[in-house]
């Protein structure tokens, strides 16, 4: 990880939430997965209290794959092109879901917009990192619309997801200096570190959401 010294977090949680049994998430993944990974670590460690019990691709050339199979984590290769439409793409991504008793679906780095049926589906309980300091820079190229624009700041946002392309309840964001003295490959990678502190943290909170009202019900 890049040591970076001038960034913030808001909220700033201190801690993880404790969950027994362990918070049961999958992960939704379309390219290197550093988060996937990340979140693995963290779960191995036992420093977060989640099970990744799936993770999920559309992309068969995707590099988390290749994490997912050194850490013995079950994953699937969903590519929409073999599906006759986006509702039967979703669809069996939805029963995947469902038949694995997901609690939270994460996702990080999903290069796919989802529809609203694939929403309703798992109602505020799917989350999505985000490249920028929403609402700024929704959609693709987010860091570089950022660096382009000369912007003083940016950073990463987690929110909940609504059909609204990046534009769901925000849970956490960090926010950093753009330096114009560093390229952005730099900038890139530093995003990418924040993203890894504020991903596990934006998971514990939505985990103790979800948890909190399931036990309402009772």
């Amino acid at each position: 990880m890049k040591n970076i010294k001038e960034y913030i977090v808001s909220p700033e949680l201190k801690e993880y939430f404790k969950f027994v049994p362990k918070l049961r998430i999958a992960v939704l993944a379309s390219g290197n997965g550093s988060n996937f990974q990340n979140l693995v670590n963290l779960s191995k460690e036992d420093k977060l209290d989640i099970e990744i019990v799936k993770l999920i691709t559309n992309n068969f050339k995707a590099g988390c794959i290749e994490k997912a199979i050194s850490s013995n984590i079950s994953y699937e290769v969903i590519n929409d092109k073999d599906y006759k439409s986006r509702e039967n793409f979703e669809e069996e991504i939805i029963n995947l879901i469902t038949e694995n008793e997901i609690e939270l679906v994460v996702m990080a780095g999903w290069m796919k917009i989802v529809s609203e049926k694939f929403i309703d589906s798992f109602k505020n309980r799917i989350i999505n990192i985000h490249p920028s300091i929403l609402p700024s820079y929704k959609g693709a190229n987010a860091i570089n619309n950022a660096f382009i624009n000369k912007s003083l700041i940016t950073g990463c946002s987690v929110h909940f997801v609504v059909p609204e392309v990046d534009s769901g309840e925000l849970i956490i964001q960090a926010a950093l200096p753009v330096k114009y003295s560093e390229t952005i490959n730099i900038l890139k990678d530093k995003i990418q570190t924040l993203e890894h502190i504020i991903l596990p943290q934006a998971i514990s909170e939505a985990g103790q959401i979800i948890r909190s009202k399931l036990m309402d019900k009772y």
